[in-house]
């Protein structure tokens, strides 16, 4: 995460996946998604904490944004694995390698399902 939202050069690269008759079409009825039947994990990270639930929640642009822009493309089946609060780990306020366990389960749980 990067103020609320996702990176510059996140955003670019988003960009160039949305593309008029390859990821999405336009015709009388309106705009249509492409890739349908599809499935994407994200993961994303910031310093602070912006999960539902928290007092910044309100603030985390970025997941609907993400939501929002694959499900235009015709890709509704998301998973979104978070990282968050990544700034007590750096103060050292919370240990690595517990911090990373329940994340990198989840993880190898998602990648499990995907095989």
């Amino acid at each position: 995460m990067h103020n609320f939202s996702v990176p510059a050069a996140f955003k670019a690269y988003i960009d160039q996946i949305v593309r008029v008759g390859r990821t999405f079409a336009v015709d009388e009825s309106g705009y249509k998604g492409l890739l349908h039947g599809k499935k994407v994990t994200v993961i994303t990270s910031s310093g602070g904490a912006y999960r539902n639930g928290t007092p910044f929640a309100p603030y985390n642009y970025q997941e609907p944004w993400l939501r929002t822009i694959l499900g235009f493309i015709g890709v509704t089946d998301v998973e979104v694995v978070v990282a968050d609060g990544l700034s007590e780990v750096e103060l050292g306020k919370r240990d690595r390698e517990q911090y990373l366990k329940p994340i990198r389960e989840q993880v190898q749980q998602l990648a499990a399902l995907a095989a």
